[in-house]
Formats: structure tokens, C-alpha cells, sequence
């Protein structure tokens, strides 16, 4: 039997949903080809088959869902009545009631597949949830933001909540249900939630009376979409229990990386379109008094610009308490991730708590709200050391300086030239940028300003020195230039102003292991980004340490070594860092502290 993972398929909308689910559809008013329900999926892909590994209870289980996708695809299998049929099996391995079957079959006019209902079902607690994921390709998960919570990071997210008698959970994102049905000693009656995916109503519907399988309550699991406007087509059972409620606990992995101006939600506070900044900000709005929302995340909402929005929401307009980190990742998920906890209260904490394997720590939220994008980075005791430490020395910062970005010509595979020519001139790029000294040029180009489509003033390009950086880099990396060249929009220029710092010193701090350290700390942007140099802390030097200074970079520029320990000596003495300071500095800069 051949494994899916690796395998490629060719599928629309309507080629996975029988013709009841489509009736069912227009039914409701709904339709496959309808924006809301194509916006989240894409009508015509070509992409590989994801095993989620990770939300399995039992590997040896991995053959036998295969086996379950595979019957399916070569039956020619409608995704829906597969699940229907796996479902309608489970209720009767499971004794669920009556009730629950009627219900099933009264919400969904689908036929029973004879073949899915005589497999022997493998033992998982989502097994349809695991199905559902393996028949899906990966682009339409990705377009969807359809990735389901591993259920470890599930446990971990909903392991210590304490219901009360009253409270009402909502998950507005909820797939198979997994969230919901994982809070200990939840009630159907606590239970709302939403997903805008009909197949994953279906089975968080399934899901729910296979956890409480003699329950008579109807589950208050919709198929919606959480951020758009109450109409008049809106069900009034929905008005009901979601649109005029609120919930004590909202927990939820929204989807990632959708930005959606069409959505018709419409935020003051969200600028950045995001899809799951949008979650946030409508979760909070109806979250109870004293209610806590919990949201599963990537990573990059911590210190991204584009997400400095949220941030600012979250840190001003709610009581953001805690951050935890979660090893692992996502099938077909590239990027680490977070869940972060919020509280509704009118007195707010003062602390972010950040929780790792490693123990807590704590940062302070004033000090992120100092910082030009709030980012929010976890910081244990001894980076605080250090970065009051440094700030304490704080006299100048970027600020005034000039900055000016290279040139944009328009079309660089026609003005740009290989081989040096009369009426051409050497201009750099960020590769040829290397610490203090650029490499040998590599381009040549006519320069007539009026012909480029962006260019800075002429006076900056033939500064008698200026500093040049790469601002597509992990790194601080800043060249000086004394020779008036130009360069191309891969790099960018800066014409420092500090008192009694020379650009030779500049060059020194900005270069540093220290400041590649700070601007970790501070900022933790993928990109070298003009606003957060410009807020790098300076200190005071005096004009023989500036000589100093100077000195050493040029016999580093000089030299064939590469050696530039006393220039790393001198920036930790100004900023007075201490033995072990100074060693942890180091590790965290080339990858070797704990």
C-alpha cells in the first residue's frame, strides 16, 4: 500500500462534497462557490498529502488511517460521506443515544458507505479529525489556516482551567472540537463553538456526543464565520447563543498568516489586517468580566512590526498575563509558536509571565511600551541585568542621524553592468557589505539620477564617509565607505551623528557581539529596520576613547586577520559588563548559551 504523504492530487471544491452536502448548502443559503466558503479554500491546487504525526495517540494507528484514505480516493469517496460514514460507526462502537444519531442524520442527508462502515476503526480520540487532516491536501490547509492543535499542546493550554458551575467556553476557531472537549470536566451545556469549515462542524458535532454519548443537549457548534457582521439572514439560535453572549474562557488556534480586508470586520485598532488579530480584538470584545482567552500563535506575533498593533492592543487594552512556549511544531508548519493568556479586568498586572521548559521569568510592560514596536521578548534575570545595565549608560541615540535608502534603478538586469566600462562606476550591494571594510565590487552602472525610479539625495551617495548596511540580515552588519560609491537598495546608508564618536566608533558599536545582542533582545526583527537602529543605546566617550576606538578599527580594516577582540573589549568596558555578563553575551550571539 503506497503511503500518502508524499503523493500528489488534483482537486476542486466540489469534487470532495457529496451532492447532499451541496443541497444542504443551498439549503441553508450557502454555496460552494460563494466567497465565504472559497475564500478559506482554494478551488484548484495540485499538493502533497500531510500526515499530522504529532496528533496522533498512537503511531502504530498511522498504517491504518492510511488505509481508510486510500479506500476512499480509490472508491472515488466523497470527503464528507467518509466522515459521516467513520462517524455513524463510532456512535455505535461507542453506545452513543439515539438522540445523537437523529440529530446526525437530521443535520446531514448523507448516504452510509458500506465499506468505511465494515473497517475495523483504529483507537484514537479523534480518529475523524485525523482522517479529515489526511485527506486534505497541504495547500488548502494553508490556505484555510487549517492546521489542527497538536493535542499536547492542547492538554497544556486547557490542563489547569477550573470550571465554575456557569461558565461558558468558546472556541470561535474550533475544528474537530479538540480545545473544547479537552477542559476538564466540561458539560455539553458549557460548550460554543464556531468554525467556518462545514466538514469540521460535522465533526466536532460527531466529536461531541462521542465524548458525552447520553447527552440530550444539542451542541452549540456552528458553522460561521466568527468575524463577520450579525444579518438578517443570521440563524437565531446563533444570534443567540454567540452574537448576544459573552464567555468566561475563549480558547482557540486561529488561523495564521491570513491578512483579509474583505471579511467585513472593521477594526480601530487592527491596521495590519491580519485574520487572527482580528480573532483577538472580537474575542476580547465579549469575553465576560474577569474571563480569560488563551490564543495558540506564531511566534512572530512577539516581535514582528507588522503585528506591532495587536501587541499595543493587547498590552493596553487587556490584561495580557502570560506567555508559554511550546517545543515541536506542525505537520507541514514551519514556524515555532506561542499561546498567550489574557485576562478582562479593570486592574491590570504589571509583569508578563513567561513559561518555557527551562522555568518563569518575567518582563515588565512599561519597558516593552518604551520600545518603538513593543516587542516582546522573554528575558531572564540576567538579560535584565544587562539590558538596564546598558541603558543606564544611555546618552545618545540614531535619532538625528541621516539615512538614506540605495538606489532603485527600475530594472537592474538592464543597467547594471558586469565588466567595468568608460561611463560606468562601481555601485555596491548588500552582499558585498562586510563588518567595517566592503568587498570587491561586483557591479557597474551609468549613473543618471534621472533614470532610476528611486534615488536619495546626491550629496549622501558622495558623503566623504558614510556607513552602509545590509538590511535584509539576521545580523548587524555595517560597513564604512570613504570612497563616495554607490550602492543598490540591498543596502542602506547612514550618516551618524553621536557627540564625540567618530563613524570609525559607530561602526565599532553597531558591529559589536553587544549590540548584536541588544538588538536581539529589544527588537528580534528578521530585518535590520532603520526605526530600531535609530533607538540603539550610545554612551558618553570622551574624545581619547574615541581615538581609541578609531584606532583599533582602522588596524582591523588594515589587517589580514581577522581578529577584532580588542574592538568587543573596548564596547563591553564603556558599557561596563562584568566576566560573565560578557560570556553570556557571547553565547547567546553565536548560539551557545543554555
Amino acid at each position: 500500500m503506497g503511503n500518502i504523504v508524499d503523493k500528489e492530487v488534483n482537486l476542486d471544491i466540489d469534487d470532495v462534497i457529496s451532492s447532499a452536502t451541496k443541497s444542504n448548502w443551498k439549503r441553508l443559503g450557502k454555496s460552494s462557490r460563494k466567497d465565504r466558503l472559497t475564500s478559506r479554500a482554494n478551488k484548484r491546487f495540485s499538493a502533497k498529502l500531510i500526515i499530522p504525526k504529532e496528533s496522533f495517540d498512537d503511531l502504530s494507528n498511522i498504517e491504518r488511517v492510511e488505509e481508510i484514505v486510500n479506500l476512499a480516493k480509490e472508491n472515488g469517496y466523497k470527503i464528507d460521506e467518509v466522515l459521516f460514514s467513520l462517524g455513524v460507526k463510532l456512535f455505535s462502537q461507542h453506545k452513543v443515544s439515539d438522540f445523537a444519531l437523529t440529530y446526525m442524520k437530521s443535520h446531514y442527508s448523507l448516504n452510509t458507505l458500506e465499506k468505511i462502515s465494515n473497517l475495523d476503526l483504529p483507537k484514537e480520540s479523534d480518529l475523524l479529525g485525523l482522517v479529515y487532516q489526511c485527506m486534505q491536501t497541504e495547500g488548502e490547509k494553508n490556505k484555510k489556516g487549517s492546521y489542527y492543535t497538536p493535542k499536547a499542546v492542547v492538554l497544556n493550554m486547557v490542563s489547569d482551567i477550573k470550571l465554575q458551575a456557569n461558565d461558558k467556553v468558546l472556541d470561535p476557531c474550533c475544528g474537530a472540537g479538540i480545545f473544547l472537549l479537552n477542559v476538564p470536566e466540561i458539560r455539553p451545556e458549557q460548550i460554543y463553538g464556531i468554525d467556518l469549515d462545514p466538514i469540521a462542524v460535522m465533526i466536532s458535532r460527531f466529536n461531541y456526543f462521542l465524548k458525552f454519548p447520553h447527552t440530550h443537549q444539542s451542541p452549540k457548534i456552528y458553522e460561521a464565520s466568527f468575524l463577520e457582521k450579525e444579518s438578517l439572514f443570521t440563524d437565531d439560535e446563533y444570534r443567540a447563543n454567540i452574537v448576544r453572549n459573552t464567555f468566561e474562557y475563549i480558547i482557540t488556534n486561529p488561523p495564521w498568516g491570513g491578512v483579509n480586508d474583505s471579511c467585513g470586520y472593521k477594526s480601530a485598532n487592527v491596521k495590519s489586517g491580519e485574520i487572527f488579530s482580528y480573532f483577538i480584538e472580537k474575542s476580547y470584545s465579549i469575553l465576560s468580566n474577569g474571563g480569560v482567552m488563551r490564543f495558540l500563535l506564531p511566534e512572530s506575533i512577539l516581535n514582528v512590526k507588522t503585528h506591532m498593533d495587536i501587541r499595543g492592543f493587547l498590552l493596553t487594552k487587556t490584561d495580557l498575563r502570560e506567555i508559554r512556549s511550546h517545543p515541536g511544531s506542525f505537520s507541514g508548519v514551519m514556524t515555532q509558536y506561542i499561546s498567550l493568556e489574557t485576562q478582562k479586568n479593570n486592574a491590570k498586572t504589571e509583569k508578563i509571565t513567561f513559561i518555557t521548559d527551562a522555568g518563569k521569568t518575567y518582563q515588565d510592560k512599561k519597558d516593552i511600551l518604551a520600545t518603538p514596536t513593543y516587542v516582546i521578548n522573554q528575558k531572564n534575570n540576567i538579560d535584565q541585568e544587562i539590558l538596564s545595565l546598558v541603558h543606564s549608560r544611555k546618552r545618545y541615540d540614531l535619532s538625528d542621524s541621516i539615512w538614506a535608502l540605495g538606489i532603485v534603478t527600475g530594472d537592474n538586469k538592464k543597467k547594471l553592468f558586469s565588466e567595468p566600462q568608460e561611463g560606468l562606476e562601481p555601485i555596491y550591494t548588500g552582499k558585498e557589505i562586510s563588518p567595517y571594510k566592503l568587498k570587491e565590487c561586483r557591479n557597474y552602472i551609468h549613473y543618471n539620477r534621472s533614470e532610476f525610479q528611486q534615488v536619495a539625495k546626491d550629496e549622501i551617495y558622495r558623503a566623504k564617509k558614510k556607513l552602509v548596511y545590509k538590511f535584509i540580515s539576521k545580523k548587524l552588519v555595517f560597513s564604512i565607505d570613504d570612497s563616495a560609491s554607490l550602492f543598490l537598495n540591498s543596502a542602506n546608508i547612514l550618516i551618524p551623528t553621536i557627540p564625540h564618536m567618530s563613524i570609525n566608533s559607530v561602526a565599532a558599536f553597531l558591529n559589536s557581539e553587544l549590540y548584536q545582542y541588544l538588538y536581539e533582545k529589544m527588537f528580534g526583527e528578521i530585518k535590520i529596520l532603520k526605526g530600531s537602529l535609530a533607538s540603539l543605546p550610545f554612551a558618553d566617550i570622551t574624545e581619547e576613547e574615541d581615538r581609541t576606538l578609531s584606532n583599533y578599527v582602522e588596524e582591523f580594516m588594515d589587517s589580514k586577520v581577522d581578529d577584532d577582540s580588542k574592538i568587543q573589549q573596548f564596547v563591553y568596558n564603556i558599557f561596563g559588563l562584568n566576566n560573565e555578563q560578557i560570556k553570556y553575551v557571547k553565547g547567546v550571539v553565536h548560539g551557545t548559551a543554555n
